[in-house]
This record gives structure tokens, C-alpha cells and sequence, in this order.
């Protein structure tokens, strides 16, 4: 895939709770950004988990992890993301999906909630202990995962169904 860019001004636009900028961000390293679709979803839930286990890996392979979720403020990102010690990784909240939307991240159609795998997908991480919980955003756009260097996007994985998940390490890998 080719680098794409996202506008600088929209990269400037949205900051973390640290008022960064996701243009500083990717300019002092290489992030890992996730895209979640809301905070009750069992698949999010799931990708933070294990994000939280490899978070030291992505970390020592020189690339920085950041998230985007659609939540309306801050306090429900602090307590999701507490929840899951990951607390102080950047985090930027985009409610109107503006981000999501330049990154590629649109509307799910019904078949990419429902169908086979992800109903079976869905049941494997109830076994592991990653219930649905209550909504946080809008719960119909899709997720991905994204490495950004330098405002470009070099590495990209749009999610075809809700229930699709990324090798995280290959993705943070910088070439």
C-alpha cells in the first residue's frame, strides 16, 4: 500500500489527554493508532486486552501505541482505559467520527455484525471474559488499526467485519 496522508490540519485538530497532536505524535515516533468502534463492544474490550499484554513489545520495537474511540469526553475513556492499565497511552476521543471517517472507518452494514464468525468469534471472547457492556459512541462505525509515521499512513488494516483483529505486532513493526 502506498502512504497516504491525512490532512495536517486534521491531524492537528484532535489531541490526546496530553494535548498532543496526532502530527506530533507520529512526528517523534512511530504509533500504533486503534480505531475502537465503542467501549461495550466485546471486541474492543477483547483488542484492549491484548493490546495491554503486548504493549511492552510494540513499545521496545520503538513504535508507540495510541488510541481513538468515539466517546463524548474524557471520563469514560480514563475509566475504560484504567481499567485495562493503560491509562496514561495517548487517547483521542472523536465523537462526530470526523477522524474516523478520513481514516477510512465508516458506517457497518448488517452483515458485518451479523454473521458466522463474528457470532462465533463473539463467543470465544465471552469465554475469555470480554462481555458486552453499555455503549460509548456510535455503535455502528467500523474499527482498524493504523501505523503512522510522520503524519503518513504506512501500514493499514480496515476491519471487513466487527469482529476481525489484526496481528498488532506485525503492525507495529516499522519497515
Amino acid at each position: 500500500m502506498a502512504a497516504k496522508t491525512i490532512s495536517p490540519e486534521l491531524m492537528n485538530k484532535y489531541k490526546t489527554q496530553y494535548a498532543e497532536t496526532l502530527e506530533s505524535l507520529s512526528a517523534k515516533q512511530p504509533v500504533l493508532l486503534v480505531f475502537l468502534r465503542h467501549f461495550g463492544c466485546t471486541f474492543c474490550r477483547e483488542a484492549v486486552a491484548e493490546l495491554g499484554g503486548l504493549r511492552k513489545q510494540i513499545e521496545a520495537g520503538g513504535t508507540r501505541l495510541a488510541f481513538v474511540h468515539l466517546a463524548d469526553g474524557d471520563e469514560k475513556a480514563r475509566k475504560f482505559f484504567g481499567q485495562h492499565e493503560l491509562q496514561d497511552v495517548p487517547r483521542i476521543g472523536d465523537p462526530s467520527g470526523e477522524l474516523y471517517q478520513a481514516f477510512g472507518l465508516l458506517q457497518a452494514e448488517w452483515h458485518q455484525y451479523f454473521n458466522y464468525e463474528s457470532i462465533v468469534r463473539m463467543l470465544i471472547a465471552w469465554l475469555h471474559g470480554h462481555w458486552v457492556g453499555a455503549p460509548a459512541g456510535d455503535v455502528e462505525r467500523m474499527p482498524g488499526t493504523f501505523l503512522l509515521v510522520n503524519g503518513e499512513i504506512k501500514k493499514a488494516f480496515r476491519n471487513k467485519l466487527v469482529s476481525d483483529r489484526p496481528d498488532y505486532l506485525k503492525m507495529a513493526a516499522v519497515c
